[in-house]
């Protein structure tokens, strides 16, 4: 027993002066004017010990004496600092532009930017919490390099942007890139801006390869933030907003539609003899209360819309940990209101409402100083309202019914209605019931971390097991309702109860109740093997090697059973680089995976990608003579990807029957009726394949001035091969009925993408100026379809995937000689002087439908530019993006354009600019009173450019000293103002120039913002 004392006793002596050496080292870290960095990284040399600066710079670690701590922040350059007898430190950290050290996101892993040899972009948590958004995807305009974006509608939990890679180069097949988010194929719209760490997107074929046939049409990636060694750090956003629409297209009131209604009937030699001067002025005339009724002026936009709405937002995250256990907790709710007016005036609510609250924790464990683990878990739940109508259909209604068809309700409030009219949008809008829809989208993910230094040094393995699942319940809780027609024999009189209703739609006071509900999941496996060293001072080797399996399963419904069946795929990755002396760098990436939707023996396939790089600036005869650039960087990249979502339908290499034919019956059943035919519905295509795109890119990265101004700039090309499309040369003589879809399209998609950034930082201030501008430009090079011997004009190939066909207008007839001296346009009716004149393409007298070529305009556009520029001045910053898009088109046709087209109001815009003899140069044709069959075909004339310059965001911020803050306990508060979709610049005016063809959407919105950020 004393024996056992005595050796604790011993042991603790001899332990006691290690102990004694590790202490608590706190202190701050700055920029060069003394503003705290948040976020700065803090780490034991040597070791994976670490932590993180809160908001306010500070930090706190377990050290000794004889430890180096290195402290590094994106965009500043590193630093070394000894520990000795210190514990209290003030660090300062220089900017860096280069910022070439930091680590970036690439496919399946991270890379130090200074070794990316592929065609990256990235954005980061700053620029997206500029922007006062509810779906994260509308942050991204204008930021990225290579990114195309369009949003064509602002209605709450609908509002999503499109976005396209380096434009489109398929015709046929998905033009979607492929998204991820840590890893895993999900939707990133619902994502708070608050949880991310960064948006990256891979445009080459060296970053895109790792994922094969999935690969094409470039990928998203996603990721979130995660904790890091440190004490807690708690921040708290709290924001509103006001919403309003950029821009509603105006219409003429009941007098001047009316007004130019008559004008109308006279040019097409139609009676006026009801349009008196006397009748028209009693659509404004509003002296007797019958009037209102019999005599209605109902402005459907202005009745129906409220001119803002409100939006909300708060945020709550806390991340921190130790050296066993790192964490990134957030919680998230968003409540964006929608424009309708009459939300309660039912026992129900019509408001279209978004309510989504996120959650997501992300915690990372050191289980043993090899392995380590990795836990993830989101959330996103929306509970939405909205009006039993899609908002496509009111829109399109409130736009298209002209303000004297009927009042908006009758003087009983009953709804207003005419027989065989359009349906009156009030009515459709606060008497049709409502809908509710739940969705639930749980998104988890568990990994392991082993390294495997006892093999070799270098070495690691990982495994993970992503498990996603999206649910929805959508009750629909719809009714008809009440029509009448009101009627008033003298309209001088004043008591309105004399007036007749004739009903005209039965309804019902019972709302109905549908519950329409289904979910889907996806399963991921992934077991890679790492492995990264440096040889000898100067070469360093890294290889991955990557297993992945998936399944997913779709929510169908009943009777879709193919479509029931799980997507899956699975397959090998591999990346092996190379560098030398960290200026010469190489990288060979593949994939090797395919899916099972093409047929067995042709379902995978090798997709193979590399690269090289050359830092040219850091050979000593360039660093000794070109003092000005201190960076140069050339890289190229070449590579074959591909895309596997063609068609519309799956296992297109099977045949299929339908059992409802005519003709040949096989017997009766036991009552003694015939069973149906059987026919062949679509015929297989045992060689179906993938799309396979081979790429280029050539790239140049560039610094000067020490950093202070950087540039980027890239170019690349694309073939695309084995587009999916239909036989469109085989004459219906053979008897195939449905000809099976054929691998035989190629398309080029060629283009280039430049940014640059001139950023200074002073004592007390500072300023940056950036900018990007991307083009990108496709051709179909082969498809089968006719020659057209002598009408090549109506050929696709050798146009853009995007070009639209339709007729060529040469302006406006002046005169019935150049009508009677021009090719003949009767078969679009009878044609007069200020009708459209079009052109005889094939030169044979006569306008028809066969004289449409294409006309050398895209839908999309081609070109995207991105102009960011900031100031801060102490606690002070105040910032701004302006974003353009060039070279789309859109259709302005259709009952909301064409006045008088059916039932139709009149654009504003058109009462002094259609044609007279007087307006030989006017904007718009004659006045017609009904469709005009010549002027209402699909041409040139109502094509308009999408060409547009926002300023897209303003953000004014202001950090209250740490003398304010500190008297309250709080480390850190910034207030802010900031806005987005603020001011518009294009040529089309009447609408916002992101609208979709035809207008009728729920029109795109401008936010102003304001919220508090406190730190704790």
């Amino acid at each position: 027993m004393k024996k056992k004392l005595l050796f604790c006793f011993l042991s603790i002596i001899l332990a006691f002066p290690a102990f004694s050496q590790t202490r608590t080292v706190t202190g701050t870290v700055l920029d060069t004017a003394g503003i705290a960095l948040p976020g700065a990284t803090v780490k034991v040399k040597g070791t994976s010990r670490g932590a993180s600066t809160g908001l306010d710079g500070r930090f706190s670690i377990r050290s000794v004496e004889t430890d180096v701590l290195i402290v590094s922040a994106i965009g500043f350059q590193s630093k070394e600092i000894k520990v000795g007898n210190l514990s209290v430190l003030r660090i300062t950290l220089k900017e860096d532009n280069q910022s070439l050290n930091e680590v970036v996101v690439v496919g399946y892993g991270k890379q130090k930017k200074v070794s990316l040899t592929g065609s990256i972009a990235s954005v980061g948590t700053k620029e997206l919490t500029q922007s006062p958004v509810a779906n994260l995807s509308n942050a991204l305009a204008g930021r990225l390099p290579g990114l195309i974006t369009l949003q064509n509608s602002g209605e709450p939990g609908f509002d999503g942007t499109q976005l396209w890679i380096r434009g489109m180069a398929t015709f046929t097949g998905s033009q979607n890139p492929l998204i991820l988010v840590d890893g895993v194929e999900r939707s990133f719209s619902g994502i708070d801006p608050n949880e991310v760490e960064s948006i990256s997107i891979l445009k080459d074929a060296s970053s895109t390869a790792v994922y094969g046939v999935r690969g094409a049409n470039g990928v998203v990636l996603v990721t979130t933030k995660r904790g890091k060694e440190g004490k807690p750090s708690i921040s708290f956003t709290a924001q509103s907003g006001i919403q309003e629409p950029t821009r509603l297209p105006d219409y003429l009131d009941s007098y001047d539609a009316l007004s130019l209604y008559k004008i109308g009937l006279i040019n097409d030699g139609q009676s006026t003899s009801q349009y008196t001067d006397e009748f028209l002025n009693k659509f404004r005339d509003r002296s007797m209360p019958a009037y209102q009724y019999l005599y209605p002026n109902v402005n459907w936009l202005k009745e129906l819309l409220k001119p803002t709405s409100g939006m909300y937002q708060g945020n709550l995250n806390v991340s921190g940990g130790s050296q066993t256990v790192k964490y990134f907790t957030s919680i998230s709710y968003l409540r964006q209101d929608g424009l309708y007016r009459y939300a309660d005036l039912s026992d129900y609510n019509i408001q279209a409402v978004n309510n989504k609250y996120n959650f997501r924790s992300n915690i990372d464990v050191n289980i043993t100083r090899d392995l380590t683990m990795e836990l993830n878990l989101g959330q996103i739940i929306y509970d939405n309202n909205y009006p039993s109508v899609a908002a496509g259909s009111l829109f399109a209604d409130m736009q298209a019914i002209p303000p004297y068809l009927y009042p908006m309700s009758n003087p009983d409030g009953s709804v207003a209605y005419l027989l065989a009219k359009p349906y009156n949008p009030y009515g459709r809008l606060t008497q049709g019931g409502y809908q509710r829809n739940f969705s639930n989208n749980l998104q988890a993910t568990a990994g392991f971390t082993l390294q495997l230094p006892f093999i070799t040094k270098g070495l690691s393995t990982r495994v993970r097991l992503s498990f996603d699942s999206y649910g929805y319940r959508n009750v629909e809780r719809f009714k008809s309702y009440y029509t009448y027609q009101y009627s008033l024999a003298n309209d001088q009189e004043t008591d309105l109860s004399k007036g007749i209703y004739t009903k005209i739609s039965d309804g019902t006071d019972n709302l109905g109740y549908n519950v329409l509900a289904n979910s889907n999941r996806r399963t991921q496996v992934e077991a890679y093997l790492n492995y990264e060293h440096m040889f000898l001072g100067k070469h360093s080797l890294s290889a991955m090697l990557l297993y992945q399996q998936q399944s997913f399963f779709d929510a169908v419904g009943s009777g879709q059973a193919t479509l029931g069946l799980p997507y899956k795929y699975n397959g090998i990755i591999g990346r092996l680089g190379y560098s030398y002396k960290s200026k010469l760098f190489s990288e060979l990436n593949f994939g090797y995976n395919g899916s099972e939707n093409f047929p067995k023996g042709k379902r995978y396939d090798l997709f193979p990608a590399v690269s090289l790089g050359y830092i040219l600036s850091e050979e000593p005869f360039f660093k000794d003579n070109v003092s000005l650039v201190n960076l140069l960087k050339v890289r190229a990249s070449a590579g074959k990807v591909g895309n596997d979502k063609i068609g519309s339908e799956r296992f297109l290499y099977q045949s299929t029957w339908s059992l409802g034919g005519t003709g040949y019956q096989f017997g009766k059943n036991r009552d003694g009726v015939w069973y149906p035919g059987t026919v062949e519905d679509r015929t297989g295509n045992l060689d179906v394949t993938w799309e396979k795109a081979t790429k280029y890119n050539v790239g140049l990265d560039m610094e000067f001035f020490k950093g202070a101004l950087s540039f980027t700039g890239d170019v690349f090309y694309e073939s695309r091969k084995d587009i999916l499309a239909p036989p469109g040369t085989t004459p219906g003589a053979i008897g195939i009925g449905n000809l099976p879809l054929v691998n035989l399209g190629e398309v080029e998609n060629k283009g280039y993408e430049v940014s640059a950034e001139y950023r200074r930082q002073f004592r007390k201030s500072g300023y940056f100026l950036k900018g990007n501008f991307s083009f990108a430009r496709n051709k179909i090079i082969e498809m089968d379809e006719p020659e057209y011997l002598g009408q090549e004009y109506r050929r696709w190939t050798g146009r853009s995937v995007n070009d639209q066909r339709a007729l060529v207008a040469l302006g406006l007839f002046q005169s019935q000689e150049e009508i009677d001296s021009s090719p003949d346009q009767s078969a679009f009716g009878r044609v007069q002087p200020g009708d459209i004149r079009y052109q005889d393409t094939n030169n044979d007298g006569v306008v028809n439908s066969q004289d449409a070529p294409y006309l050398g305009k895209s839908r999309i556009s081609e070109k995207m530019m991105g102009v960011a520029l900031g100031f801060n001045y102490k606690g002070l910053d105040l910032s701004a993006l302006f974003q353009g898009a060039f070279g789309g088109n859109v259709w302005l046709t259709g009952p909301r354009i064409w006045a008088f087209s059916g039932d139709s109001g009149v654009l504003s815009d058109i009462k002094d600019n259609f044609w007279t003899p007087d307006r030989p140069d006017a904007k718009y044709p004659r006045m017609s009173y009904a469709a005009n069959a010549n002027n209402h075909q699909t041409s040139s004339y109502w094509l308009r450019s999408t060409d547009y310059v926002r300023l897209k965001n303003v953000e004014l911020g202001f950090t209250f000293p740490k003398s304010i803050t500190g008297r309250v306990g709080v480390k850190n508060a910034r207030f802010f103002v900031n806005g987005i979709n603020l001011i518009t610049w294009d040529d089309i005016k009447i609408f916002d120039p992101e609208i979709p063809n035809d207008s009728g959407n729920y029109p795109q919105q401008r936010v102003f913002n304001l919220g508090l950020t406190i730190g704790l």
